[in-house]
């Protein structure tokens, strides 16, 4: 069946020929989407780093693939305030927690596809807090690189006590 415009004409579907660069704009499409599919992954997976049930929603931020990850260039990237500190670090200690079937039972298994995923897709796979003293409530960042540098992933509040 042919799709049609809201006049009712043809829609044409154009692809990117093989071969061919994509542009900024097709990469942070490109990276929309995925953050949406690990938000998809991870809908009713409960935030591992928090104290009560909140849960993530998906993030872009474009950072150059020349910068080098640090909390400073986090903090740029995700616009973090400059009263908040950004603790960074690799994400192995959350999915290690995270996928551990003892503690999370049937949750520890979305939590491997989310990993998985990840992993394949991502470099650099991260996560931060914005942190700034007498604050209970934190931002948080699951994410990771995409081949343009942009941060990609899942974000969320904790609260920290």
């Amino acid at each position: 069946m042919e799709r049609k415009s809201k006049k009712g004409l043809p829609k044409k579907r154009t692809a990117t020929p093989r071969g061919a660069k994509l542009t900024s704009n097709s990469n942070s499409a490109l990276a929309a989407r995925l953050s949406k599919a690990l938000s998809a992954l991870a809908k009713d997976l409960p935030n591992p780093a928090d104290e009560s049930s909140d849960y993530f929603q998906p993030f872009v931020a474009p950072l150059p693939s020349s910068s080098e990850l640090s909390p400073e260039t986090i903090k740029q990237a995700l616009k973090v305030g400059a009263s908040y500190r950004i603790d960074w670090s690799s994400a192995d200690g959350l999915f290690s927690n995270a996928t551990d079937e003892d503690n999370w039972g049937d949750i520890a298994l979305g939590f491997r596809l989310l990993e998985k995923v990840m992993r394949a897709s991502l470099s650099e796979i991260s996560v931060a807090f914005a942190r700034r003293e007498g604050l209970a409530r934190v931002r948080m960042w699951l994410f990771g690189r995409a081949e343009d540098g942009t941060l990609v992933g899942l974000r969320a509040m904790t609260t920290e006590t």
